[in-house]
């Protein structure tokens, strides 16, 4: 009898110190680039803590890595030296990259547990573009753009006159081709030699992103979907380069070479009138420009259209399956219709979840700033952006010949067979 109290005693004590030990957090490491200007490492910070908040357990260490260059650079060093990440946000034109270094893992039955489609379709299908291969998603949708064009409203009172005699709208932003032209040499102002103000700027650094606009809109492409089919040297995409020529060389009514994080600031300054830039420099704008500025759809030529942008989330292989579990869960938060919808207010990324516009504070913020819908609902002629494995290497040749083509050290005709051969060359690699 008394070895069985004994016993019992033991095993009585034995529970308790079991149940005194708190359950062994998870830890999460977290790397995102913010790839337009603005105070964005605060917002997600915020954004973390709040998750922590309501996910005890899981503690989500965020890690600042820089522009979406230097963020899938840091990625491929950690993968590669056998410490990934648990997850990270990367520029969607990597997702073969990724693939290629087998460092990702498909979330399709995690996305099954959350009923399938039917969780899939609170979510715009634009973004999944860029997330899907080989038939499985690796890839969520975070911080998502379209490039848009910027429009100077007190410029464009400013030239009315001029507008109007050349049979052109001032209260609208250009629509197609045509009038991106003839507006731009009309909102053009000269003293001399001296250019006051330019009509428009196409920035340079992520003119890759850019001009792929350009091709779609001309009912073209530069890659096809497989990564591995190069489309560069086309008549449309010719024309749509000669255009870019005119406007930086003939005409003179867009600056040649601006920095891709200086562009917004010309344009809040006063130097340019209209601009092509990401959805995602809209709160820059909103926060800083004194004057009054809209939003429009990127003109069109033969159809409007645009290729999407932004990053992704991912969850990584070479961590432990709970890492993964919390990882999934962290994604769900972030992409939840209030995250989403708070995330894109903060950052003027497009919010994922079609959700995030039916909040009330979402509509009252819509109310205010009509001009955030406009990414959202050019989404409608969206194009998934051009991928393939060592896209880095395909971005600097895009990026170095559009840049030389702009200072007139090669034709548009030179450019675009320069790029075919090097673009064949760096996939055939």
């Amino acid at each position: 009898m008394k070895i069985f109290k004994f016993t019992a005693l033991c095993l009585l004590f034995s529970f308790l110190v079991v149940l005194s030990v708190p359950a062994q957090e998870i830890h999460l490491t977290f790397y995102y680039p913010v790839g337009v200007s603005g105070p964005l490492v605060n917002v997600i910070n915020g954004m973390v803590e709040e998750f922590s908040k309501t996910h005890p357990g899981i503690v989500v260490e965020p890690v600042y890595a820089g522009n979406y260059n230097n963020t899938m650079q840091k990625v491929q060093t950690a993968v590669l030296g056998g410490n990934p990440p648990d997850i990270a946000v990367v520029e969607i034109s990597e997702l073969f990259s990724l693939l290629a270094m087998d460092s990702i893992i498909p979330l399709d039955d995690y996305i099954e547990a959350e009923g399938g489609q039917e969780f899939l379709d609170q979510f715009f299908p634009a973004f999944f573009g860029n997330a899907k291969a080989e038939g499985k998603i690796y890839g969520f949708p975070f911080q998502r753009s379209t490039p848009v064009l910027y429009w100077n409203k007190d410029a464009f009172k400013a030239s009315a006159d001029e507008l109007t005699a050349a049979g052109l709208d001032p209260n609208r932003a250009p629509q197609n081709w045509d009038e991106l032209a003839a507006y731009s040499k009309i909102l053009t102002k000269r003293e001399g030699n001296e250019t006051k103000q330019y009509g428009v700027i196409l920035p340079g650094g992520w003119n890759d992103w850019i001009f792929e606009a350009f091709s779609r809109q001309n009912g073209s492409q530069l890659l096809k979907e497989d990564g591995k089919t190069v489309t560069f040297d086309t008549p449309e995409n010719l024309e749509a380069l000669k255009l870019w020529a005119d406007l930086m060389i003939t005409y003179k009514t867009s600056p040649v070479l601006r920095p891709w994080n200086i562009t917004p600031e010309d344009f809040i300054a006063g130097i340019s009138a209209m601009m092509y830039y990401s959805t995602g420099g809209m709160t820059q704008v909103r926060e800083l420009a004194k004057f009054d500025f809209g939003v429009a759809f990127l003109p069109a030529k033969k159809q409007f259209g645009t290729p999407v942008g932004g990053g992704d989330f991912h969850i990584f292989k070479g961590i432990p399956k709970e890492n993964q579990d919390a990882a999934w869960e962290f994604i769900k938060f972030m992409t939840n219709p209030e995250q989403a919808g708070y995330w894109s207010r903060a950052s003027g990324y497009v919010a994922v979840n079609k959700k995030s516009y039916e909040l009330p504070e979402m509509q009252t913020f819509l109310e205010e700033f009509p001009q955030m819908a406009v990414a959202r609902d050019q989404l409608e002629y969206a194009y998934p952006k051009m991928m393939a494995v060592n896209y880095q290497l395909i971005r600097n040749a895009m990026t170095s010949n559009l840049d030389a083509a702009m200072e007139g050290k090669i034709t548009p005709e030179e450019t675009l067979k320069i790029l075919q051969q090097k673009v064949e060359e760096i996939l055939a690699e």
